[in-house]
């Protein structure tokens, strides 16, 4: 994957978004098997085909996932057509596509089977992301209002129609959620950057975001990071890009470089746990243990549930010789987690230098 390629792809693929005319000329270029297809949808197909090959090692006829989709809109044409009003469409849409087709939730995101299309299709299966782009494939092609959107690690879709709008959450079989839900489920409170109804070129980001990551888990952090440059281009405002990013740059020792992504990232969401336990890692190494505290300290304010937090909490006191402090935080980290064989050894290290330490005073 070339860095250099991939951008003047994505340069055309905003050009042609930004206009009817152009968007419109992209339509009439299109093979015959295929005559509603969006240029974001073409761009999802192509690094999906990418992701399928390259991760799952299995070769991908992008024609085929158009026959499907095509197929798919045909069948729920005539159910949007004959529906009453709007809620009505909501409701094709579910009926078809999970009761009739039979498509499943599975929350798993670590399997890229589950985002990219040509498995989700095959397998009729897929996690938040692969149905929500299921979906939004559709809906583009039916000319309907579905929009997707993102909350911390997560993504549905919402109908914003003109009387009605309406979040659909695959996870319960496409039951209809408050916005209020969403802000108790994934503690969503007045500020925070997510819950938005999203373009088609923000919902590109969101998947290039989530591939970006599939490469990191095999390793490719060079890769990965090319992704993640990509889907801050398409939206810069997602704090996980930045965060993904800095995770990869710090896995490569380049700590500046992560050290300011993690910032970016909490400059968008300052209530984002994870990049401040690892912002607090980072700085630890460095030797910097009163900043590396202050963050740690915040992620587990933040989430007072998380053990590893606690656990880094405690590393960074134990770090600079604030062994009282350390013992007090592996120990409530040994309580939420009493199976964990790192903090268990982190708490008897602890232990053992406060010995060692009374031992050699006078």
């Amino acid at each position: 994957m070339k860095r250099g390629a991939v951008t003047a792809t994505l340069a055309v693929f905003m050009l042609l978004c930004g206009g009817v005319g152009a968007a419109e000329a992209a339509r009439a270029a299109l093979p015959a098997d295929s005559p509603k297809e969006s240029p974001w949808f073409s761009e999802v197909l192509r690094y999906s085909a990418r992701g399928s090959l390259e991760l799952l090692g299995l070769p991908v006829d992008p024609s085929m996932v158009r026959r499907e989709i095509q197929r798919l809109t045909e069948r729920l044409r005539p159910e949007v057509n004959r529906a009453a009003d709007e809620s009505q469409v909501v409701e094709a849409f579910r009926r078809v596509l999970l009761d009739e087709e039979g498509f499943v939730y599975d929350k798993s995101s670590s399997d890229p089977g589950n985002y990219l299309l040509e498995t989700v299709l095959a397998r009729k299966k897929g996690n938040c992301l692969g149905l929500s782009m299921l979906y939004l494939s559709l809906a583009d092609r039916l000319g309907l209002p579905f929009r997707g959107v993102y909350v911390p690690s997560h993504c549905f879709v919402r109908y914003e129609g003109e009387t009605i709008r309406r979040n659909v959450e695959f996870a319960e079989g496409g039951a209809l959620w408050k916005d209020e839900r969403y802000r108790r489920e994934f503690r969503i409170r007045p500020g925070r950057p997510y819950l938005l109804s999203l373009g088609s070129l923000e919902m590109v980001g969101v998947f290039l975001k989530t591939l970006g990551a599939g490469y990191s888990r095999k390793g490719q952090e060079e890769d990965a990071l090319r992704l993640y440059d990509e889907a801050g281009l398409l939206y810069p405002g997602l704090p996980d890009v930045h965060y993904n990013a800095g995770v990869s740059l710090q896995k490569l020792g380049r700590l500046d470089e992560a050290d300011g992504k993690y910032r970016r990232a909490l400059a968008l969401d300052p209530e984002m746990a994870a990049a401040r336990d690892n912002l607090s890692i980072l700085l630890a190494a460095q030797g910097r243990y009163e900043e590396a505290i202050a963050e740690a300290r915040q992620a587990v304010e933040l989430e007072p549930w998380n053990a590893a937090a606690r656990g880094n909490l405690a590393a960074a006191y134990c770090g600079c010789g604030r062994l009282d402090e350390g013992i007090r935080e592996y120990r409530a980290a040994v309580e939420i987690d009493p199976g964990s064989r790192r903090l268990r050894s982190g708490l008897d290290r602890a232990y053992f230098s406060l010995e060692s330490r009374r031992e050699s005073r006078p």
